[in-house]
């Protein structure tokens, strides 16, 4: 029975899912899934045995059963190779079958033969301990006994090591990551620039992502390369988690920052709230400069060192506690200023970035009365304005690409062909979400255990037409898929690219700004 109920696993693990994953991913994940179905089967079959009695099951149910089993899991390998190839082809990349297949299926024997061999080994010592306590108390007890040991070993097990140590372990390896110095990647000469000549923020402090943020910011020539006429120096700050002990302390860090730059003097003010690692995509600060030609100021500050999801189910109020810090105080600031002499505010989030902005405001009014422009991207659907604006979306459009109230403020896209497809006056200041219908981390919820997705049943264009829904199953499929989001190519998956300069061209251009610039831009930065 183990190694039948472990097949219906191996079937379950290789249901086509929304993105592609390396063999490895699917090697790993297939082979604790045949571990997991022979232990349930094993342990079922003992259950049975011990307190029903000893039936054996005939040879010929035996063999029916394994070869249905057998049958399911080819059946499925057909479906998953036809998903794959499916898949290259609405997203334009080569997935071929050969060596994916192969290396998968052995990885498979590696992994799950492992993982049984320490289930067996385990099941032995407490076989052991069974029968050296029924020496002393009846058989019953000496098996409930041990069974409630071992629940409770498994309990502690999860709870000081996979928590207590895990969970820090990870915390602590991606706060090491954070910290290296990346070769290459040296102080800026520029006094506008973190890290600068006379800035109040040391280098050290800003960790390898912020380094790198303010390290990539374009020159002075650059922009102007470009634009043809005489450019600013970007100004970019970037305050790292070892810079100030809390959100607070590091949003008045920021903001004494700005007042340094001179970045109140600039017409455009960008605050950032990056994803989970401190992370900030380079297409999503560089367009918005190049358009403005430097005339601007991008801020952020750092929440974790660790990725998205596992924040998202940590504590996901760090980023919400990150923005709102930021926002407060550079409003405040922003608000001692001439009515007419202060720069426009935008807000920019991706991923968690994202749901942390969206949880500060109570709805779309609220927002657009603080901000002068939103461009979120790669939202979970979890955040609270997310699910009020697509779920009182205009009749006829589909939920992964959603149109509220003709796209008079908010709008959804891929693309910038998406955001201006609604025919209706777009009124700033503007908000655009960046969502793909392939991406998981926008369409990850737990409402997926048990209820059929809506999107599932009107499909966006990179999904593939295999991909079934099955309670539960399709639910631990996505979650797998969180941690290859970023692994699909550019325009699918959580890959936006030069979607988020686009975006920007719409959200807030300059005076005169063209569509044909718009082009020009994104084949400068792409070349």
């Amino acid at each position: 029975m183990g190694l039948w109920v472990g097949l219906l696993f191996l079937a379950a693990s290789f249901v086509p899912g929304l993105l592609p994953r390396p063999w490895q991913v699917q090697g790993v994940i297939s082979g604790l899934a045949v571990a997991l179905g022979y232990g349930a089967g094993s342990a079922l079959l003992g259950f049975w045995r011990r307190w029903l009695g000893s039936h054996p099951i005939g040879r010929g149910l035996q063999v029916t059963a394994f070869a249905l089993a057998a049958a399911l899991v080819v059946w499925v390998l057909v479906v998953h190779g036809l998903w794959r190839l499916d898949i290259a082809a609405l997203m334009d990349v080569d997935l071929p079958l050969f060596p994916y297949l192969p290396l998968v299926l052995a990885s498979v024997v590696v992994v799950a033969f492992l993982l049984i061999q320490l289930g067996r080994g385990i099941r032995a010592l407490l076989g052991w301990c069974r029968r050296l306590l029924a020496r002393w108390v009846p058989d019953w007890l000496a098996t409930g006994v041990t069974s409630v040991v071992a629940l409770v070993l498994v309990v502690l097990f999860f709870d000081m090591v996979v928590a207590g140590q895990l969970v820090p372990a990870l915390e602590k390896a991606h706060r090491t990551s954070d910290q290296r110095f990346e070769p290459g990647v040296a102080p800026p000469t520029s006094e506008f620039l973190a890290g600068g000549p006379g800035s109040m923020i040391e280098w050290e402090t800003m960790g390898s992502q912020g380094r790198n943020f303010v390290a990539q910011a374009p020159t002075e020539s650059q922009l102007e390369d470009f634009s043809g006429v005489r450019a600013l120096q970007p100004i970019r700050i970037y305050v790292g988690l070892a810079a100030a002990n809390d959100a607070q302390a590091r949003a008045a860090l920021a903001v004494e920052e700005m007042e340094r730059t001179g970045a109140f003097d600039r017409d455009v003010v960008v605050l950032i709230a990056p994803t989970g690692s401190g992370w900030i995509d380079p297409y999503a600060i560089d367009g918005i400069e190049y358009m403005h030609n430097g005339d601007t100021a991008a801020v952020a500050i750092q929440y974790s060192y660790l990725a998205s999801w596992m924040v998202m189910i940590g504590n996901q109020d760090l980023a919400m506690d990150a923005a709102g810090s930021l926002l407060t105080a550079v409003t405040e600031r922003i608000n001692r200023e001439p009515e007419g002499d202060r720069p426009r505010i935008l807000i920019y989030g991706e991923s968690l970035g994202a749901f942390g902005w969206e949880r500060l405001f109570e709805d779309l009014d609220d927002l657009t009365s603080a901000v002068d422009g939103v461009l979120w991207v790669g939202p979970p659907r979890s955040g609270p304005l997310w699910k009020q604006l697509a779920s009182d979306r205009d009749p006829g459009s589909p939920l992964w690409r959603p149109v509220y109230r003709g796209g008079e403020t908010v709008r959804f896209g891929a693309d910038g062909d998406d955001l201006a497809a609604p025919e209706g006056e777009w009124e700033p200041p503007r908000l655009v979400y960046l969502q793909h219908a392939s991406d998981p981390i926008t369409w990850w919820t737990t409402e997926l255990i048990f209820n059929r997705p809506e999107w599932l049943d009107d499909r966006g264009p990179d999904i593939s037409g295999h991909m079934p829904y099955l309670p539960v199953i399709t639910y631990w499929q996505m979650a797998v898929d969180l941690a290859v989001g970023t692994n699909a190519p550019i325009g699918h998956g959580h890959k936006f690219g030069s979607a988020q300069t686009e975006a920007w061209a719409l959200i807030y251009p300059p005076a005169g700004w063209t569509s044909a610039e718009t082009k020009r831009l994104i084949a400068a930065l792409d070349g």
